[in-house]
């Protein structure tokens, strides 16, 4: 198994805090007002501050003084929309007054109190290197063969240069073997709506200014990797010429979604967390008012769970806890959601359904929950109390199903091992 195909396994959260920790690029949460308020180590070695000096700060203070607060919040309702704002090059100042060139990327994330997780990458190094580049011609053809970046040069619609490091990134041995080809053949073209600039430089050649873009790269191999492209038409002697640096970002961009599925999933269970799924509920509510569909809202607890954590220990009840959680999401279709809302209580979401198809999923799954759990090899019975509240029936606004639901929940715990529909 090559190292892409094992990144796509789940991380636990051990190494999630891992990654947290010991990237060297600087990542932080910005909630709705667009203030910090969570940041990882290498946001204070490459800015300067502390979470304690900037958390809750209207003024970000290493934005740079031309930066106006307009400006900010323009950025910010980009983000309220829920569009991402990509790898963009910027400068922001270090604590110690000095002036760093920044690789900035924003993915909107807008669930709860979260608004997005940037993440800053350091490049003032390579920002130099770029312009003693262009400052000292004759060193050109040494720092391109050496750079860490592919490097391609396109003209006439195909490749005619390709760096060792292009010629590396692109699964080749030779650079024969990509040469007279065009970069657009290996970019994947389900992202051709996102590449529409990328294709008018490539194709006509034109002389259209590009800011970095992030596309998904399929090598000679079979390989799929993310890259970071970015694209400079150059006019020599009437004839444009692309040259175009690419780089792996396959590593960062998988590190920044699992970031993402922090921010929206309960560490413990792995199911959603309480404001994700109300986003979804939300979300389902406007779908059903447009299709006309049913929806079910399923409220659900373990009976008795604070005996068995008091008696048997939290170690028995987070255990108990992950394969309630399992059970549920083996019981429910691929549409549906399960979230947990804190402590043993938990909430699904069964889509495009009526009552009647509701109580046999429901009994099934009910069954299924009441099957002993097997525990460090000793069998544990738990029993679970459900609670069902029908979309419109019942309700037609997030607040209103869960108070439904949670009567309905109230109603089934009085028996214990029961199930309960709000209305009849």
């Amino acid at each position: 198994m090559n190292k892409f195909a094992k990144m796509k396994s789940q991380p636990t959260l051990e190494e999630y805090l891992l990654i947290w920790e010991n990237t060297n690029d600087a990542i932080f949460i910005l909630q709705t007002d667009g203030s910090i308020i969570q940041a990882n180590p290498a946001f204070t070695d490459i800015l300067g501050w502390t979470i304690e000096e900037v958390e809750d700060l209207s003024r970000i203070p290493f934005f740079m003084d031309d930066f106006t607060q307009e400006e900010h919040e323009v950025h910010l309702n980009i983000l309220r929309s829920g569009t991402s704002i990509p790898y963009f090059e910027t400068k922001r100042k270090h604590k110690n007054g000095t002036i760093k060139d920044i690789l900035a990327s924003y993915r909107a994330i807008n669930k709860g109190d979260v608004l997005a997780v940037a993440m800053y990458k350091d490049i003032t190094d390579e920002k130099m290197a770029k312009h003693m580049l262009r400052m000292a011609e004759s060193c050109y053809q040494t720092l391109v063969d050496n750079s860490p970046d592919a490097i391609i040069v396109q003209s006439g619609g195909k490749m005619s240069f390709a760096n060792p490091e292009a010629v590396k990134m692109f699964g080749a041995n030779e650079p024969d073997q990509i040469i007279g080809k065009s970069l657009l053949d290996f970019i994947e073209p389900h992202h051709v709506d996102t590449i529409s600039t990328l294709i008018q430089i490539f194709q006509q050649e034109e002389m259209l200014k590009m800011e970095p873009t992030v596309e998904q790269l399929a090598r000679l191999d079979g390989q799929k990797i993310w890259v970071e492209i970015i694209a400079i038409p150059v006019k020599y002697e009437h004839e444009v010429v692309i040259q175009a640096i690419l780089r792996d970002v396959t590593v960062r961009k998988y590190y920044e979604d699992q970031l993402t599925y922090m921010a929206t999933h309960d560490p413990m269970t792995e199911v959603v967390n309480r404001s994700t799924f109300l986003v979804d509920l939300g979300k389902a509510i406007e779908e059903a008012k447009i299709s006309g569909e049913m929806f079910a809202l399923l409220f659900i607890d373990l009976d008795k769970f604070k005996e068995i954590n008091d008696s048997l220990g939290h170690g028995i009840g987070d255990t108990l806890l992950i394969q309630f959680a399992k059970r549920m999401k083996e019981n429910i279709r691929h549409r549906d959601v399960v979230g947990r809302i804190g402590g043993d209580e938990f909430l699904i979401l069964l889509r495009d359904i009526d009552k009647g198809k509701v109580e046999a999923l429901v009994k099934r799954m009910h069954d299924h929950f009441s099957q002993p759990y097997l525990i460090k090899d000793q069998e544990l019975l738990s029993t679970s109390s459900i609670g069902i509240a029908m979309y419109p029936v019942d309700g037609e606004s997030p607040k209103v199903l869960m108070q439904k639901a949670d009567i309905a929940l109230y109603k089934a715990k009085e028996q214990r091992n029961h199930v309960e529909f709000h209305s009849t």
